[in-house]
Protein backbone atom coordinates (compact mmCIF):
# COMPACT_ATOMS: atom_id res chain seq x y z
CA UNK A 1 0.00 0.00 0.00
CA UNK A 2 1.36 3.20 -1.10
CA UNK A 3 1.82 5.30 2.32
CA UNK A 4 1.87 8.70 -0.32
CA UNK A 5 -0.26 8.46 -2.48
CA UNK A 6 0.54 10.85 -5.62
CA UNK A 7 -2.59 12.99 -4.92
CA UNK A 8 -2.13 16.13 -6.81
CA UNK A 9 -1.29 13.81 -10.20
CA UNK A 10 -4.71 11.44 -9.06
CA UNK A 11 -6.72 14.70 -8.78
CA UNK A 12 -5.29 16.02 -12.39
CA UNK A 13 -6.39 12.76 -13.88
CA UNK A 14 -9.35 12.63 -12.19
CA UNK A 15 -10.17 16.49 -13.08
CA UNK A 16 -9.41 15.41 -16.82
CA UNK A 17 -11.60 12.41 -17.00
CA UNK A 18 -14.39 14.24 -16.02
CA UNK A 19 -13.97 17.35 -18.25
CA UNK A 20 -13.43 14.73 -20.94
CA UNK A 21 -17.31 13.32 -19.93
CA UNK A 22 -19.11 15.86 -19.47
CA UNK A 23 -17.30 17.90 -22.87
CA UNK A 24 -18.51 14.53 -24.54
CA UNK A 25 -22.18 14.84 -23.44
CA UNK A 26 -22.29 18.15 -23.11
CA UNK A 27 -21.01 19.06 -27.15
CA UNK A 28 -23.02 16.33 -28.71
CA UNK A 29 -26.43 16.90 -26.59
CA UNK A 30 -25.89 21.21 -26.47
CA UNK A 31 -22.91 22.26 -28.35
CA UNK A 32 -21.22 23.33 -25.51
CA UNK A 33 -18.20 22.56 -23.71
CA UNK A 34 -18.08 22.17 -19.95
CA UNK A 35 -15.98 25.25 -19.85
CA UNK A 36 -18.77 27.16 -21.59
CA UNK A 37 -21.81 25.51 -19.46
CA UNK A 38 -19.54 26.63 -16.42
CA UNK A 39 -19.52 30.10 -17.89
CA UNK A 40 -23.03 29.98 -18.33
CA UNK A 41 -24.40 28.77 -15.12
CA UNK A 42 -21.89 31.58 -13.42
CA UNK A 43 -23.58 34.38 -15.74
CA UNK A 44 -27.13 32.93 -15.11
CA UNK A 45 -26.52 33.36 -11.74
CA UNK A 46 -24.61 36.66 -11.23
CA UNK A 47 -26.70 38.08 -14.51
CA UNK A 48 -24.86 41.86 -15.21
CA UNK A 49 -21.39 40.58 -13.36
CA UNK A 50 -17.97 41.76 -15.17
CA UNK A 51 -16.35 39.56 -17.08
CA UNK A 52 -13.13 39.61 -14.24
CA UNK A 53 -15.34 37.99 -11.49
CA UNK A 54 -16.67 35.25 -13.78
CA UNK A 55 -12.81 34.29 -14.64
CA UNK A 56 -12.17 34.67 -11.05
CA UNK A 57 -14.98 32.09 -9.95
CA UNK A 58 -13.75 29.56 -12.79
CA UNK A 59 -10.85 29.93 -12.24
CA UNK A 60 -9.45 31.05 -15.14
CA UNK A 61 -6.57 33.84 -16.51
CA UNK A 62 -8.05 37.17 -18.15
CA UNK A 63 -6.80 36.06 -21.28
CA UNK A 64 -8.50 32.56 -21.03
CA UNK A 65 -11.89 34.33 -19.97
CA UNK A 66 -12.30 36.32 -23.01
CA UNK A 67 -11.61 33.58 -24.90
CA UNK A 68 -13.63 31.97 -23.59
CA UNK A 69 -16.58 34.53 -24.10
CA UNK A 70 -15.71 35.26 -27.40
CA UNK A 71 -16.73 32.05 -28.68
CA UNK A 72 -19.97 31.98 -26.57
CA UNK A 73 -21.08 35.50 -28.14
CA UNK A 74 -20.22 33.74 -31.36
CA UNK A 75 -22.66 30.87 -30.48
CA UNK A 76 -25.22 33.40 -29.45
CA UNK A 77 -25.19 32.30 -25.83
CA UNK A 78 -23.89 35.18 -23.79
CA UNK A 79 -23.01 39.09 -24.81
CA UNK A 80 -20.95 41.34 -23.20
CA UNK A 81 -22.53 44.88 -22.45
CA UNK A 82 -20.68 48.00 -21.05
CA UNK A 83 -20.56 48.13 -17.52
CA UNK A 84 -22.59 51.51 -16.43
CA UNK A 85 -20.34 51.51 -13.05
CA UNK A 86 -17.16 51.40 -15.03
CA UNK A 87 -17.10 52.39 -19.31
CA UNK A 88 -13.82 50.62 -19.35
CA UNK A 89 -15.20 46.96 -18.24
CA UNK A 90 -18.07 44.86 -19.51
CA UNK A 91 -20.90 43.27 -17.57
CA UNK A 92 -21.94 39.69 -18.95
CA UNK A 93 -25.40 39.25 -20.20
CA UNK A 94 -27.07 35.41 -20.82
CA UNK A 95 -29.13 35.80 -24.19
CA UNK A 96 -31.88 33.91 -24.68
CA UNK A 97 -30.64 30.57 -26.53
CA UNK A 98 -27.72 30.81 -23.25
CA UNK A 99 -30.48 30.70 -20.90
CA UNK A 100 -32.82 28.31 -22.99
CA UNK A 101 -29.07 25.82 -22.52
CA UNK A 102 -28.94 26.43 -19.17
CA UNK A 103 -32.72 25.68 -18.23
CA UNK A 104 -32.09 22.05 -20.16
CA UNK A 105 -29.05 21.40 -18.50
CA UNK A 106 -30.24 22.21 -15.19
CA UNK A 107 -30.68 18.37 -13.80
CA UNK A 108 -27.89 17.36 -15.43
CA UNK A 109 -25.43 18.27 -12.44
CA UNK A 110 -26.88 17.16 -9.65
CA UNK A 111 -27.44 13.95 -11.72
CA UNK A 112 -23.58 13.72 -12.33
CA UNK A 113 -22.98 14.08 -8.65
CA UNK A 114 -25.32 11.45 -8.08
CA UNK A 115 -23.87 8.69 -10.67
CA UNK A 116 -20.05 9.80 -9.16
CA UNK A 117 -21.30 9.11 -5.52
CA UNK A 118 -23.52 5.91 -6.29
CA UNK A 119 -22.31 2.88 -3.84
CA UNK A 120 -20.86 5.70 -1.29
CA UNK A 121 -22.10 6.08 2.40
CA UNK A 122 -23.26 9.81 3.90
CA UNK A 123 -20.54 9.53 6.02
CA UNK A 124 -18.07 9.09 2.51
CA UNK A 125 -19.65 11.52 0.73
CA UNK A 126 -18.76 14.39 3.95
CA UNK A 127 -15.42 13.02 3.79
CA UNK A 128 -15.35 13.50 0.49
CA UNK A 129 -16.71 17.35 -0.21
CA UNK A 130 -14.19 18.04 3.19
CA UNK A 131 -11.05 16.41 0.96
CA UNK A 132 -11.87 18.63 -1.79
CA UNK A 133 -12.46 21.91 -0.14
CA UNK A 134 -9.42 21.37 2.34
CA UNK A 135 -7.39 20.45 -1.00
CA UNK A 136 -8.99 24.02 -3.14
CA UNK A 137 -7.65 25.99 0.31
CA UNK A 138 -4.54 24.37 0.39
CA UNK A 139 -3.70 24.97 -3.12
CA UNK A 140 -4.54 28.67 -3.01
CA UNK A 141 -2.05 28.87 0.50
CA UNK A 142 0.65 27.40 -2.43
CA UNK A 143 -0.24 30.36 -4.29
CA UNK A 144 0.59 32.80 -2.04
CA UNK A 145 3.81 31.41 -0.31
CA UNK A 146 7.00 29.58 -1.82
CA UNK A 147 6.70 25.84 -1.82
CA UNK A 148 9.60 24.23 -0.27
CA UNK A 149 12.47 22.19 -2.12
CA UNK A 150 11.45 17.75 -1.31
CA UNK A 151 13.09 17.12 1.49
CA UNK A 152 13.32 12.77 3.04
CA UNK A 153 10.00 13.81 5.16
CA UNK A 154 7.72 15.12 2.35
CA UNK A 155 9.26 13.13 -0.67
CA UNK A 156 7.83 9.60 -2.12
CA UNK A 157 10.22 6.86 -3.45
CA UNK A 158 9.75 5.32 -6.53
CA UNK A 159 10.04 1.51 -4.25
CA UNK A 160 6.92 3.18 -2.42
CA UNK A 161 5.03 4.50 -5.64
CA UNK A 162 5.11 0.72 -6.59
CA UNK A 163 4.22 -0.86 -3.05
Amino acid sequence: MVSNPRIFHLLHLSHKALFRAADKSLVSRFGITAAQHGALMYVGENEGSPMSAMARALGLRAAAASTLVDRMEKKGLMERKTDPQDGRAFALHLKPQGRGILNETGSLIPQLNAALLEGYTTEERRLFAGFFKNIIERANEFEATELTQPTAENTVTATELAD
